[in-house]
């Protein structure tokens, strides 16, 4: 009987053990108050036309996006952990609390395809392996490591409202005035990747990540069959020294598309478009034979804590180039090759304790950017949308403040704003302006 009770006990207890060695966490943030924004837009045919946008909302997400997150780590003994992400993005003012009704067959940069209709907004997900004193590899859909680095140097903490240089986020905030703010100055996230993050070492840390998402598809019968080739790269590196934080990272990503569908009419600007992918489809009038993006992206930062406040300074550079082929409805045919975005800015930016209830961060940016022309967009022959227009700049700012009511709770006040500085005729987002201001409540768990 003694026996028994011994052997009992001593299950009960590796029982016991084992599940101490595995834990699983839920986590997230809920995001809701008002917003408005007031916004001098382009016109349709001439940005000298312009219209006037007035938003005024009750929605989620100004300063951060609400979702959902379940995480979990598994020791494995000898100082390793099996780790797991999964995190869905939430849309609480909304009848559908999840997902997005993404536009019929545009691509976008993170590696996916979008067909339409309400998803689950898939944040992360992924699982990898850890080892103490050398680092993590995780396979999935995750956080690339430009975006690891902007969210550590940013002063306005990536939030969703305007005057943030840097970092343009992905909510509708009154976006429809923000002109050059829809062009994206990095990309986000990656869809099928592989990703390496160090332990530090010497007060430095390496971080890398690889995409890959290839199709190849026999040819059988006319119009169809083809390759649709995405991937991309990552690498970046930051260095800690006492109160000084300082990082470089530089991300590459690569469409190839071969196929003789034809493309639906997608025109940057119109349609509903804000994807900056939406500049590279083919008009109507074109079956597009052969496509070859190339996407290139640079970040560089710097933080100091002096005690009473934290100093920040960015830049950002991204550079698209497509080398192109197509086919008119004719059976004509033109090629090319060249840029077709470029984006750089620069901002500056403190952030500080007024009191240990009170946050409070200040941030001014400028830059400039080339996209297309619109008079080429709405142009119907082969290649035109691929044309230029000349460089616009644009300057912004933005003032906010956070109320902690508890470590978990606190009220929120942001206002931010942004405007070119050129009015060229033909020119994508010249001559807008705008602002943009929140109050909310966020809470974390």
């Amino acid at each position: 009987m003694k026996k028994s009770l011994l052997a009992v006990a001593a299950m009960t207890a590796f029982a016991g053990a084992a599940q101490a060695q595995s834990s699983v966490s839920v986590y997230g943030i809920m995001d809701l108050g008002y917003v408005g924004s007031n916004a001098q837009t382009y016109g349709a045919t001439s940005p000298n036309l312009n219209s006037k946008v007035t938003v005024n909302q009750i929605t989620a997400g100004a300063e951060s996006t609400s979702r959902l997150g379940f995480k979990g780590t598994e020791d494995l003994g000898g100082g390793t952990s099996a780790i797991f992400t999964i995190e869905l993005g939430l849309n609480p003012q909304n009848p559908q609390l999840t997902g997005t009704a993404a536009a019929a067959g545009t691509y976008d940069q993170q590696g996916t395809s979008n067909t339409g209709g309400a998803s689950v907004d898939n944040r992360q997900s992924f699982v990898g392996l850890q080892k103490n004193g050398v680092g993590a590899v995780m396979i999935g859909r995750q956080y690339t490591t430009m975006f690891d680095q902007v969210a550590a140097t940013s002063p306005n903490g990536m939030n969703q409202v305007f005057g943030d240089a840097i970092y343009v986020g992905a909510s509708t905030q009154g976006s429809q005035g923000s002109g050059m703010y829809y062009l994206e100055g990095f990309t986000n996230r990656a869809s099928n990747a592989i990703k390496f993050d160090s332990d530090p070492f010497a007060g430095a840390r390496a971080h890398a990540f690889y995409a890959l998402n290839a199709t190849n598809t026999a040819v059988t019968t006319a119009n169809t069959g083809g390759n649709s080739n995405w991937g991309g790269f990552g690498l970046s590196l930051d260095y800690t020294l006492s109160k000084f934080y300082a990082t470089a990272a530089y991300q590459s990503f690569k469409t190839a598309q071969s196929n003789n569908s034809a493309a639906a009419s997608v025109q940057l600007g119109g349609n509903g478009c804000t994807d900056l992918s939406c500049q590279y489809q083919t008009p109507g009038t074109a079956a597009m034979t052969a496509s070859n993006l190339s996407d290139k992206q640079a970040y560089v930062a710097a933080t100091y804590d002096f005690g009473i406040l934290k100093a920040f300074a960015q830049y950002v550079n991204r550079n698209v180039y497509q080398n192109y082929s197509e086919t008119a409805v004719a059976n004509s045919s033109t090629t090319g090759a060249g840029q077709v975005f470029r984006r750089d800015a620069k901002q500056i930016g403190i952030r500080s304790y007024v009191t240990p209830s009170i946050e409070a961060w200040a941030s001014a940016g400028m830059g400039s950017y080339t996209g297309i022309a619109i008079a080429t967009v709405n142009g119907a022959a082969p290649g035109a949308q691929l044309a230029t227009a000349t460089a616009n700049k644009f300057t912004s700012y933005q003032l906010g403040a956070n109320y902690y009511l508890s470590k978990r709770t606190n009220l929120y006040g942001i206002f931010g704003a942004a405007q070119t500085s050129s009015n060229t005729t033909g020119n994508i987002g010249s001559g807008t302006a705008a602002n943009n201001y929140a109050l909310g409540l966020r809470h974390t768990f």
